[in-house]
C-alpha cells in the first residue's frame, strides 16, 4: 500500500512540475493520448469498410456509391493526418517545456543543496547520488508523462482491437493474449537490471567525465600540456570506459537475444489465429473486408502489446530515475539552526570549549582538544605547518563544519544555536580555494555584500584598501570591466596576485564583524605582499580579523598568535610573549627570518 502512495505521490509531483512549466502541453498531450489511441482502431475498421463497399460496386459507376467512397476515404487519411499533426506540434512543444521543467527542477535541487551539510556534500555516495540527480532531473520527469500518456494510448488501441477480436472469437482474442503477457514480464525485468547497473557504475561514469573534464577544461589545459598527460588521461578514460561498455554490451546483447525470441513467440498466438482465419475466410464463413479488419487487429494488438511492454518498462525506468529527485529532495543531513540572532554590541566573545573535528571517513583527528578564547576586539594569527588544522579551524568557527565533540561559543551561545544567516554576515571571509567570478570588477567585489551591492561607494572604498584600484584604473572600461574569458571576448584575464586582492577586498566589503583571511598572500608578488601588510594593518584597526598564514611576519599583527601542531594548540599568546619563549613559534620565526638574510 505505502509502494503505491509512494508511486502516485512521485507521479503527482511530475505532472505538477510539468504543469506548472506548461498547462498547454498537459492538455495536448491528453489530447494526443486519446486521439493516438483512437486513430489507429478507427482507420483500421474505416479501411476495412472501404473494401467492404468497394467489393460491393466494382463495376458499378454511380455517382452517389462513388461519392460514399471518396467520404470514407477523406475520412481515413483526415484522421492519419490530425494524429501526425498533433505529435508534431507536441514534439516540439515538448522541446520547449522540457527545459522549464529541467530549469525548475534544477532550482528545487539547489535550494536543498545550499541546506546540506559540507560533510555530507564531501561524501562520495552523495557526489553519486548528486551526479544522477542532476543528470536524470530534466529529462526523466518529461519522458515519465511522455510514457504514461502513450501507454493510456496504446491501452485504449488494445481495448479497441479487442473489441473488435472478440467479436470474432473470445477463443482467439484469449490464444493471441496468453502469447503476448511474458515479454511484459521480460521488458520490466531488462530496465530493472538496467537501472542497477547504471546506479552500480555511477562512480565509474564520474571518473570518465572527470578524465574528460581533464582533458578538454581551459584552466587544466597549460599543465597537462606541460606534463605531457594527455595520452595517460586519454588511456585511463578509454580503460574505464571499455570496461563499462563490455558489461554494458553483455546485457545489450541478452535483451537483444531474448527480445528477438520473446517477439516471436508473441507473434506465435498472431500466426495460429491467423491460420485459422484464413481457413474461415476460404470456406466463405468470413467476408475478405472482415479478414483485413480482423488480421489487422491481430497484428497490431500484438504490435500494440509489444509498445506497451516498452512504455511500461521505460515508465519504471524513469521512475527509477526520479527517485534519485526524491531521495535528494528528503536527505535529511543537513545544517540545523534555531531563530537566535546575534546581538549587536562593540565586543563579542569566541570560544573553543574542547573542540575536537574528524573529517568523515577519517579515524583521525583535525583537530583535538581546542579550548581558546578570544575577542573581536583583537587580531587572531594562526600559524602552523600544512596540515596542522588551521583551515580546519576557521571551517569550524565559520559553521562549514560542526565539531565532532565540544562547542563553539559566541556570546556563550552554541553557533548552531544562531541563524546561519546571521553568522555568515557576521564573519567575512577569504577563502584559499576564493572563486574568481566571470563578471565585472565591481561584482567580484560587490559579491561580499550582495543585499549592499548598489553601494558604489563602500565597493571603491574596498577597492582602494585592497589596492585594486591601483591595476584597475589602467582598464578602460574601469570597474564594468569583464573578468574571465569564460563568456566574453573582450574580458581581462587578471594575474593570480590580482584575483587575490580582488577577493580580499570581497571580503573587506562583507561589512562582517569579523574576517577570516585564509592565506591572503599566497599569491601576491613581494612588493605587493609588503604593501599588503600595511592592507591587513588598516583592515585589523578596523574590525576583527582572524589570519591564517605561513608568513611568520603577519603575525606581529596580532593580539594572539596560535600556533597549531597536528591538530593540537601547542602554543598561545603575544607576538612578544612567544619570540620570548623561545619554543617551536620562536624557532619557525627565525627560519623564516633567517631565510631572507643575505
Amino acid at each position: 500500500m505505502n509502494f503505491i502512495k509512494e508511486y502516485i505521490k512521485k507521479i503527482v509531483f511530475v505532472f505538477r512540475e510539468i504543469f506548472k512549466a506548461g498547462p498547454g502541453i498537459f492538455f495536448l498531450s491528453i489530447g494526443s493520448m486519446i486521439i493516438t489511441g483512437i486513430s489507429p482502431v478507427v482507420t483500421t475498421y474505416l479501411t476495412s469498410r472501404l473494401i467492404e463497399e468497394l467489393g460491393k460496386n466494382i463495376g458499378n459507376g454511380k455517382t452517389i456509391e462513388y461519392t460514399h467512397l471518396i467520404y470514407l476515404l477523406l475520412m481515413i487519411l483526415l484522421l492519419i493526418v490530425i494524429a501526425f499533426a498533433i505529435e508534431d506540434i507536441k514534439t516540439v512543444i515538448y522541446s520547449n517545456v522540457g527545459l522549464k521543467v529541467s530549469h525548475n527542477i534544477e532550482n528545487i535541487i539547489t535550494e536543498k543543496f545550499q541546506t546540506i551539510n559540507q560533510e555530507r556534500i564531501d561524501a562520495p555516495e552523495f557526489l553519486d547520488l548528486h551526479s544522477n540527480t542532476l543528470t536524470k532531473s530534466g529529462s526523466e520527469p518529461l519522458n515519465l508523462m511522455e510514457g504514461l500518456f502513450g501507454m493510456v494510448a496504446s491501452l485504449i488501441s488494445v481495448i479497441g482491437y479487442a473489441i473488435i477480436i472478440i467479436n470474432l472469437s473470445i477463443y482467439a482474442f484469449l490464444g493471441v493474449m496468453v502469447f503476448v503477457f511474458p515479454i511484459i514480464i521480460y521488458k520490466k525485468k531488462y530496465q530493472g537490471i538496467m537501472f542497477k547497473f547504471f546506479t552500480e557504475r555511477t562512480m565509474q561514469l564520474r571518473k570518465i567525465w572527470y578524465y574528460l573534464n581533464l582533458l578538454t577544461d581551459p584552466k587544466y589545459s597549460k599543465e597537462v600540456r606541460q606534463y605531457r598527460l594527455d595520452d595517460f588521461f586519454k588511456g585511463k578514460r578509454e580503460e574505464l570506459f571499455d570496461d563499462f561498455m563490455e558489461d554494458n554490451n553483455r546485457i545489450v546483447f541478452k535483451e537483444i537475444v531474448s527480445s528477438i525470441i520473446t517477439s516471436l513467440i508473441s507473434m506465435l498466438g498472431a500466426f495460429i489465429v491467423g491460420v485459422w482465419l484464413i481457413k474461415i475466410t476460404v470456406n466463405g464463413e468470413c467476408a475478405i473486408s472482415e479478414f483485413y479488419l480482423y488480421f489487422t487487429a491481430i497484428l497490431t494488438i500484438v504490435t500494440q502489446m509489444i509498445a506497451l511492454s516498452s512504455q511500461i518498462a521505460s515508465n519504471n525506468k524513469s521512475m527509477l530515475f526520479i527517485n534519485y529527485i526524491f531521495e535528494y529532495i528528503k536527505e535529511d543531513n543537513i545544517l540545523h539552526d534555531e531563530d537566535i540572532g546575534i546581538e549587536e554590541k562593540e565586543m563579542h566573545v569566541i570560544c573553543f570549549n574542547d573542540v575536537s573535528f574528524s573529517y568523515p571517513g577519517s579515524d583521525d583527528y583535525a583537530l583535538k582538544n581546542i579550548n581558546i578564547e578570544f575577542n573581536t576586539g583583537q587580531t587572531i594569527c594562526l600559524v602552523g605547518e600544512n596540515g596542522s588544522g588551521k583551515t580546519t579551524f576557521s571551517k569550524l568557527l565559520l559553521r562549514i563544519y560542526d565539531p565532532t565533540e565540544g562547542q563553539i561559543l559566541l556570546d556563550g551561545i552554541d553557533l548552531k544555536k544562531y541563524r546561519i544567516d546571521e553568522l555568515r554576515k557576521f564573519f567575512g571571509v577569504l577563502f584559499q580555494d576564493y572563486i574568481k567570478y566571470s563578471d565585472t570588477v565591481y561584482n567580484n567585489i560587490a559579491f561580499g555584500n550582495i543585499e549592499n551591492a548598489k553601494d558604489e561607494q563602500s565597493v571603491i572604498a574596498a577597492s582602494k584598501l585592497a589596492s585594486v584600484d591601483a591595476f584597475v584604473e589602467k582598464f578602460d572600461l574601469g570597474y564594468s570591466t569583464n573578468l574571465s574569458r569564460m563568456f566574453y571576448e573582450d574580458a581581462i584575464e587578471p594575474s593570480g596576485g590580482q584575483w587575490q586582492k580582488i577577493a580580499i577586498a570581497r571580503a573587506v566589503f562583507s561589512d562582517a564583524s569579523v574576517i577570516v583571511l585564509d592565506e591572503p598572500t599566497a599569491a601576491l608578488d613581494p612588493k605587493s605582499e609588503v604593501k599588503m601588510y600595511e592592507t591587513f594593518k588598516s583592515i585589523s584597526e578596523m574590525k576583527s580579523t582572524i589570519i591564517i598564514s605561513h608568513r611568520m611576519y603577519i603575525t606581529k599583527l596580532a593580539d594572539k598568535v596560535i600556533l597549531l601542531n597536528n591538530g593540537e594548540i601547542v602554543e598561545e599568546g603575544s607576538f612578544e610573549e612567544l619570540i620570548q619563549l623561545k619554543k617551536e613559534f620562536y624557532s619557525m620565526y627565525k627560519i623564516q627570518a633567517d631565510s631572507y638574510s643575505l
